[in-house]
């Protein structure tokens, strides 16, 4: 017999900021937790030299049941660290008296392996049960693959300086890699619950842990299914049809940026739309080829509650990502997106392959381009309705419901 859910405190260790433009998986989860009726304590990644200028209060209560805590961390290697710890745990105790929630049960949800002295945090604060999430395969970011940082400058050198320190007083020398594999390792032992997104993550970790729990990211479906009955966006208003749509960060760690220009020169007559930040975590990102070309635009980045209207006037969506070992543990929240909109998507991620329902996954890149010309040619009302009745059987709902299942039974 199935143990009734009982409603409880989740404390989200998150490695994206909650207000961030994009909507991760991370803003997903707490905001569908919350619609459950359980509380959620969403804590950003913290705050770090240039990052202090955007920042506006501590604790942010979004809700009766949600708060945004906003830690500042100016320094991150020990003795100092301790206080930030410290500073952490006193701060969470008080949210968690403002939303009245001291006596539920305390789920520690981590996202972010790299939240500083993440080891001494866990043991300083109460909690029932601990969560990993793992949504990326973090040891192949360019922060972690090459210690690359972006736009250096004067702080980027003081971050150096605080990261050098951090690896020889916190991290036992370990960096890069080494670090990201030591940390992941532990996690996987000690935590009583690993999920993950995609069939390459759970590889990844079956390393260190075999029962890693496969949860593939979701879609808010009544979000993007409008049938083109939204306004046009001003800035695409000119241009011609097929309209191809790509939106997300653009780095050339992870978009391949040669497919994207060989597919633009095989269609001139197709228009190539780019939404999104460009250099989020890639500094030597060069993107002028594409932009000398004129039937790809960029647009730069979008709220997303403006997104859907873009998907509702393309008639094509691509996902031309790069067949390395960062994609092989990719599953795109945009995929089902792009599938709640109808439109056919086409992809070079084998994470995707066993919801292409349409055949255009590809990680040959000829058969890439070609799938761009037959998706534009053989779409049609029945191809699309497919789709949406695809992306309605991956709701974040249904998602978030399977996680509190599995976490309810370790209490």
């Amino acid at each position: 017999m199935l143990k009734s859910i009982q409603k409880m405190l989740f404390i989200i260790l998150s490695n994206q900021q909650f207000d961030s433009t994009f909507k991760t998986n991370k803003w997903h989860v707490a905001n569908q937790l919350v619609a459950k009726g359980h509380k959620v304590i969403f804590v950003d990644p913290p705050l770090r030299f240039k990052a202090i200028k955007n920042f506006s209060r501590v604790i942010d209560q979004k809700s009766e049941n949600l708060i945004v805590y906003k830690p500042i961390n100016l320094l991150n290697f020990k003795p100092v660290s301790k206080l930030n710890t410290i500073s952490q745990v006193n701060i969470i105790e008080s949210a968690i008296k403002i939303l009245k929630a001291e006596n539920e049960k305390r789920i520690l949800y981590i996202y972010h392996f790299d939240f500083p002295d993440l080891r001494d945090f866990i043991k300083d604060f109460k909690h029932d049960v601990k969560v990993y999430d793992c949504v990326d395969i973090y040891s192949e970011f360019p922060e972690y693959a090459t210690g690359a940082k972006v736009n250096p400058s004067i702080i980027s050198l003081i971050q150096h300086l605080d990261d050098a320190l951090k690896i020889k007083f916190n991290q036992n020398g370990l960096s890069l890699k080494a670090w990201v594999d030591n940390q992941e390792e532990w996690l996987c032992q000690t935590c009583d619950l690993v999920f993950a997104s995609a069939p390459g993550i759970v590889k990844h970790l079956n390393k260190w842990r075999k029962d890693v729990e496969y949860l593939p990211n979701a879609v808010i479906f009544e979000k993007y299914d409008h049938k083109g009955k939204l306004t046009e966006p001003n800035d695409i208003r000119s241009l011609t049809h097929p309209r191809i749509g790509f939106i997300g960060a653009i780095d050339s760690y992870k978009n391949n940026i040669k497919l994207i220009e060989e597919s633009a020169k095989t269609y001139p007559n197709y228009q190539f739309v780019m939404i999104g930040p460009e250099k989020v975590s890639d500094p030597d990102l060069d993107l002028s080829v594409l932009k000398s070309l004129e039937n790809v635009h960029f647009l730069g980045e979008k709220p997303w509650d403006e997104t859907p209207a873009y998907f509702d006037h393309f008639d094509a969506h691509f996902i031309p990502y790069n067949i390395n070992d960062y994609t092989i543990g990719c599953h795109p929240i945009k995929y089902f997106e792009g599938m709640a909109a109808g439109l056919p998507t086409i992809t070079t991620l084998s994470s995707i392959k066993e919801f292409d329902i349409d055949g255009y996954s590809t990680e040959n890149s000829k058969q890439f381009i070609k799938n761009i010309k037959i998706a534009i040619e053989e779409d049609n009302a029945e191809k699309r309705k497919a789709r949406k009745e695809l992306a309605k059987k991956h709701s974040w709902s249904s998602k978030v419901d399977k996680q509190v299942e599995l976490i309810n039974s370790k209490l």
